[in-house]
């Protein structure tokens, strides 16, 4: 299997690179780095429009997402885009059938403007001007400090990609805005799920990673009341100046993309 993937990132080699011109791009600067943790209920995202923000997940299902400085989102889970999705449940895989991919289609072509990181397992499917695909075999030349080669486990999950690539790009600081993981304690839930999630530890979350990240980039997380065990945190009212303000998913995201969201194994929506 590692065989064929590496042909196959070698034939797809043209699109990988493209990845390339945006090394060290936002040198010197600051950014946002966005999850879909349920705290955003509790946040005014016209609050982080002052900064580029890397959007991970569904939050640019959000009905404010477009008052944000949006120049980059991921949503690189494998075979994402396909309408049967293999779902590992329990150690092995099942076949999962969803419909929220089209959504987030639309998603992609009613924002030009920003660059979507892709799955290269979802090129046949989801080619747009403005999708850039990414495999973690896909090596580039570059002699300086890459993270996209320098670790293994950088497309292992959002998070992990979202901080490697804000290096990448050269951000010497990120502020992360509903990962709620890194919390301490943290949340439980989705900002697209019902209700406020539990309160349910979470210390030890991508715990070697963010070590390995914050060598190269300022990390601080945005909380609701709490703090982190793994970097700098700062709550939502500090950085704002403003009070945590809960609203419900219905009001915060479309009706017909929290019908398409219930489609997906496990979700609590409705």
């Amino acid at each position: 299997m590692k065989l064929v993937k590496k042909i196959v990132t070698h034939i797809a080699n043209s699109h990988l690179s493209k990845l390339d011109r945006l090394y060290q791009k936002h040198e010197g600067q600051e950014c946002y780095i966005f999850g879909d943790g349920v705290s955003l209920k509790w946040m005014d995202l016209k609050q982080f429009a002052d900064r580029p923000s890397i959007l991970g997940g569904m939050l640019i299902y959000h009905k404010e997402a477009n008052v944000l400085n949006i120049p980059y989102s991921a949503i690189i889970e494998p075979f994402f885009f396909y309408p049967i999705f293999p779902y590992r449940s329990n150690g092995g895989f099942e076949l999962l059938r969803h419909t929220f991919y089209k959504e987030y289609k639309k998603s992609i072509i009613q924002n030009p403007e920003t660059i979507f990181f892709v799955n290269l397992s979802n090129y046949p499917v989801a080619s747009f001007p403005n999708t850039l695909f990414v495999s973690r075999w896909y090596k580039s030349s570059f002699r300086d400090k890459n993270p996209f080669r320098d670790r293994d486990d950088s497309h292992q999950g959002t998070l992990r990609f979202q901080l490697s690539l804000a290096i990448y790009l050269g951000f010497k600081k990120a502020y992360l805005v509903g990962h709620d993981y890194t919390h301490f304690p943290s949340r439980s839930l989705h900002f697209y799920e019902k209700g406020e999630g539990l309160l349910d530890g979470g210390k030890d979350f991508c715990r070697d990673f963010i070590k390995y990240a914050n060598q190269y980039i300022d990390l601080v997380t945005v909380t609701l009341d709490s703090n982190s065990e793994t970097m700098k945190s700062i709550t939502y009212k500090d950085l704002t100046g403003k009070n945590p303000s809960y609203r419900e998913n219905i009001d915060i995201v479309d009706r017909v993309k929290l019908e398409s969201l219930a489609t997906w194994h496990g979700y609590s929506i409705f």
